[in-house]
């Protein structure tokens, strides 16, 4: 299993659309991503800067998986008009969507 974290952001003014749409997330994209192997995800937000974690069995077959899949497709391109990328850019679907990892420095568990 793979612990994934990345980084993005959300427009001003839209944190709480963001919120909103993550709190009726389609149930078919929730499918999806079950069967390309995610596991776990959460979603933190500090002002407008996101931070993602999820543990999934393998990242890169899962955003191969996840780029082929229409639900996907349509939810990033759904989510692309009140988000943008860390450094503040326009959230581009196709380059955004499934950043590399941070590096991970530090794991511990009890």
């Amino acid at each position: 299993m793979e612990r994934i974290a990345f980084l993005l952001g959300v427009k001003k003014g839209y944190e709480d659309e963001y919120k909103k749409r993550h709190d009726n997330l389609w149930p078919e994209l929730s499918d999806e991503m079950s069967k390309a192997g995610f596991r776990k995800m959460s979603i933190f937000r500090f002002g407008q800067k996101l931070f993602l974690y999820a543990e999934v069995e393998d990242y890169a077959e899962s955003v191969r998986i996840l780029e082929k899949s229409p639900a996907s497709i349509r939810w990033e391109e759904y989510m692309a008009p009140i988000m943008e990328n860390f450094e503040g850019d326009d959230y581009d679907p196709q380059e955004d969507a499934f950043p590399d990892g941070l590096p991970e420095v530090f794991y511990w568990e009890g």
